[in-house]
């Protein structure tokens, strides 16, 4: 047998790799646990502190149930030390019917190539179809060369996009041209938005609020795509509003501007709002 790939050398086969060895009964949950992380790795899914008990716990609740899954891999950014993913496991309850399980992981990877900490959001769904359904992306792609300018940095153009848009001096469409395409795409926890709905959207927010301040913990970027997990703080101005910590993964287009954002919201309790 060889010697599956690390982490940090293979992320997207990490994922698949790991995946498995933790469906398939043959192996040990602890061996597996083990194989693909370090031993004091820290790790929070849906803002909840999980340590390796309560993973593996988890783990084999998991291959518990033994009706075959697919994994479905929308996007993984690489760079350096950190790596960010979407993905999705899907089982068939019943017919066409599914239940999936939408995750988004951010992780930093320790020096052996195991992975050190991660940060996880997930939920459950229910649909029909399957991977090749319009509703699902793209297996991960590969990157090309990453664009010029200044908003091709993730953590400048997070942060004085948002700087702007709670500036009144400021026109919203100038702000949002500035930083995307007239034909950039946003989604939200699966909605879609374009230019006139995202406009609307910042021209309410800066009437009545709420306002946020942006806490940006996490930033990858590789070639065209970068992935960022932030903090929405709400400030003293405008109406009260609840913490949101958020997942976004985008594209930028070849003069370095923003062409594609997915973004998922969670609430501080954890849960993704509608």
């Amino acid at each position: 047998m060889t010697t599956p790939l690390t982490p940090a050398e293979d992320f997207v086969g990490y994922l698949r790799s790991y995946t498995a060895d933790s469906f398939d009964p043959r192996q040990s949950l602890e061996d597996v646990w083990d194989r693909y992380h370090v031993p004091d790795a820290t790790h929070v899914v849906n803002r909840k502190e999980r340590d390796r008990a309560a993973a593996l716990k988890s783990l084999s609740q998991w291959r518990a149930d033994q009706s075959p899954y697919e994994l479905w891999i929308h996007e993984a950014v690489v760079d350096g030390r950190r790596a960010a993913a979407r993905y999705t496991i899907s089982k068939v309850l019943l017919m066409q019917v599914r239940h999936n399980t939408e995750v988004v992981i951010f992780a930093d990877l320790a020096d052996d190539g195991r992975v050190a900490s991660t940060v996880t959001t997930a939920r459950s769904t229910y649909g029909w179809g399957g991977a090749d359904s319009e509703s699902w992306d793209a297996d991960a792609r590969s990157v090309a060369t990453a664009p010029p300018g200044a908003a091709a940095d993730p953590e400048l153009y997070l942060t004085t996009f948002a700087h702007l848009t709670n500036d009144p001096a400021v026109p919203l469409d100038e702000a949002f041209d500035r930083f995307h395409t007239p034909d950039a795409v946003q989604y939200i926890n699966g909605a879609s938005m374009q230019r006139p709905a995202v406009l609307q959207s910042l021209a309410v927010a800066r009437e009545k609020g709420p306002v946020y301040d942006l806490e940006i913990h996490a930033s990858v970027r590789q070639g065209k795509r970068f992935a960022a997990r932030y903090s929405m703080v709400p400030s003293d101005r405008g109406r009260r509003a609840g913490e949101m910590e958020v997942f976004t993964f985008g594209e930028f287009a070849d003069d370095g501007r923003v062409r594609l954002l997915r973004s998922v919201m969670q609430t501080k309790s954890g849960y993704w709002p509608t």
